[in-house]
């Protein structure tokens, strides 16, 4: 839904049989990448007339991730023992860290040099590729650049300049664009029974990803995660220093919030200053208009610009091994208010 331009250019290669032999979607998590993926590799394995027409055996094998030479990759925990370790599960969030190691790509390329066993290709999906080691990606470029002939690859990446440019270049790039918040509230309502309030909550917060709205609306605990994040930060901006140093000794301890903490933060902030230039219609926390109009008037708009520039930035040092603590006291300390 919503990338009606890609799927129509996907259809047409499809339709006339000029297949390229790997493909790059690219867009935030949660915009509609791997379902995209999934849907080209059921158009290219379908049985059917009109494909992929979703009901014969191929198209529900993939769907359901059954599927003998259909196969989808995406990297490991940090300290994942391949050896040792169960297959890692389904990623909690969207900011948990994974990496695609050299392992999997050697695994993957043993595989791929046998013929397919029940469908027309071997086919790939390799999520979040930006995440991948650096010798798993200089790995994968041999096998992107001498592909065996019933192979198709599909890699997903936030963006293509986080990828090696010899491996972007090799494939034909589908850069997916975020959807129009009354799109993604009529899909939830219309598609997902959700209510309208609740509907335009979730559009609002989703930034354009329908998939994202989709599971905030089948699992409440991203909606109370992000309660509790912005609860926090309302609670520290009425703080002395003690009291914020020993809230980011607190914070500093739940690492895996941490990226998504700083990003509900930064959403509230830029609310904040959208409200201050009288632009408050394109705000996100809809919920929480009345803090926000306050918070519009009891600070200055430098200090909200400070702040998100503050936030943005503690975010970038945590993902370069900053001690989290100390870049949390530093954030905290800086907040407006005491």
């Amino acid at each position: 839904m919503g990338h009606e331009w890609a799927i129509r250019a996907l259809a047409r290669s499809v339709a006339t049989d000029r297949v390229a032999h790997a493909y790059l979607f690219t867009g935030p998590h949660g915009i509609g990448k791997t379902t995209l993926a999934r849907k080209l590799a059921q158009a290219w394995q379908c049985a059917g007339d009109n494909r992929p027409c979703g009901a014969c055996p191929p198209c529900q094998k993939i769907a359901r991730d059954r599927h003998p030479d259909v196969q989808i990759i995406e990297g490991v925990p940090p300290r994942y023992d391949f050896d040792k370790d169960p297959p890692p599960p389904p990623r909690a969030n969207d900011w948990e860290r994974r990496a695609l190691r050299i392992r999997q790509i050697r695994d993957l390329e043993r595989g791929l040099a046998r013929a397919p066993f029940e469908g027309r290709w071997k086919i790939v999906i390799l999520r979040r590729f930006e995440e991948s080691e650096e010798e798993a990606a200089n790995a994968f470029l041999k096998t992107l650049e001498e592909p065996p002939r019933h192979t198709r690859l599909i890699l997903t990446a936030r963006d293509a300049s986080l990828l090696l440019p010899t491996i972007a270049s090799r494939c034909q790039v589908f850069a997916l664009r975020p959807l129009a918040p009354a799109q993604i509230e009529r899909a939830l309502i219309e598609k997902y029974n959700a209510a309208p309030e609740h509907a335009r909550l979730l559009a609002r917060l989703s930034a354009g990803r329908l998939g994202w709205a989709v599971r905030a609306h089948e699992n409440r605990a991203r909606l109370d995660a992000r309660n509790r994040y912005l609860d926090e930060l309302n609670v520290a901006l009425s703080e002395g220093r003690a009291e914020r140093l020993l809230r980011a000794e607190s914070l500093a301890k739940k690492s895996d919030d941490l990226p998504e903490l700083l990003e509900t933060w930064l959403g509230w902030w830029r609310d904040v200053l959208l409200i201050q230039n009288g632009d408050g219609s394109r705000t996100t926390n809809v919920d929480r208009e009345d803090a926000l109009r306050d918070q519009a008037h009891r600070f200055t708009t430098e200090q909200a610009q400070t702040t998100l520039q503050a936030v943005r930035a503690t975010a970038r040092y945590l993902t370069q091994n900053v001690n989290a603590r100390l870049a949390l006291e530093v954030l905290l300390l800086n907040l407006p208010g005491k």
